[in-house]
């Protein structure tokens, strides 16, 4: 029986809904997760338009942001490992788009 007790969580022990909630500075509530095949479809088939990219410095992971509404964008987590979680964001919890500690806008 393996322990996954000391697998990486994220920057600062965060993933998930938690962690993109923390980057921008909104309740964990304001962001909607979504299913894989709904988050690329509406990313990678449509050719969403690209915001803005962040990418942390002492992992792997990225963010990415796409303009799929007037009203709301797509985030996409990507991991270290290259899996990819999809979470769904009203543009204006995005708009001042502060760079937080140990993540850096790549674009």
């Amino acid at each position: 029986m393996s322990s996954h007790e000391n697998r990486s969580q994220g920057a600062l022990g965060r993933h998930g809904r938690t962690l993109i909630a923390s980057l921008f500075g909104v309740e964990r509530g304001h962001v909607e997760s979504l299913s894989w095949s709904l988050g690329n479809r509406v990313t990678a088939d449509a050719d969403a338009n690209q915001l803005f990219r962040f990418a942390h410095q002492r992992s792997a992971r990225s963010v990415t942001a796409f303009e799929v509404t007037d009203y709301t964008c797509v985030l996409r987590l990507r991991t270290p490992v290259g899996r990819e979680k999809f979470y769904g964001i009203a543009n204006a919890d995005i708009e001042t788009r502060p760079v937080p500690d140990d993540w850096v806008r790549t674009d």
